[in-house]
């Protein structure tokens, strides 16, 4: 079930960013070949990527979430958007029941990005 705005607001977002930044040693790439060939065009690796939203995610930029995996998996799906190294970059994670947070997505984003709060 997908959440809209008004489900949605700027304490949630921030309460699932702060979650996330208290785990970052769980954080995880998943390594699906476009996440791979998105770093790469990007010039970077997963550390860098991964400093870079640790340091700079904030709730401007969700895009939406959370939302049931599509796939069944246990756990919230959160949608954000995040220049990284001058490229606005599409960012999914998941936030697992066992503490692991996947990044499901960290690639270039290949189409446009609706922010509600900025």
């Amino acid at each position: 079930m997908c959440n809209t705005l008004k489900d949605t607001n700027i304490k949630d977002i921030e309460k699932i960013l702060e979650t996330i930044r208290n785990r970052r040693s769980q954080w995880r790439l998943s390594l699906r070949r476009k996440n791979l060939l998105g770093l790469a065009a990007l010039g970077i690796d997963e550390d860098i990527a991964f400093d870079v939203i640790y340091q700079n995610l904030k709730y401007q930029d969700y895009v939406s979430g959370p939302e049931a995996d599509n796939k069944g998996v246990p756990g919230n799906v959160w949608i954000f958007g995040l220049n990284i190294s001058d490229v606005l970059c599409y960012l999914k994670f998941q936030d697992k029941p066992s503490g692991i947070v996947m990044w499901i997505s960290l690639h270039p984003a290949e189409y446009p990005l609706t922010f509600p709060y900025k």
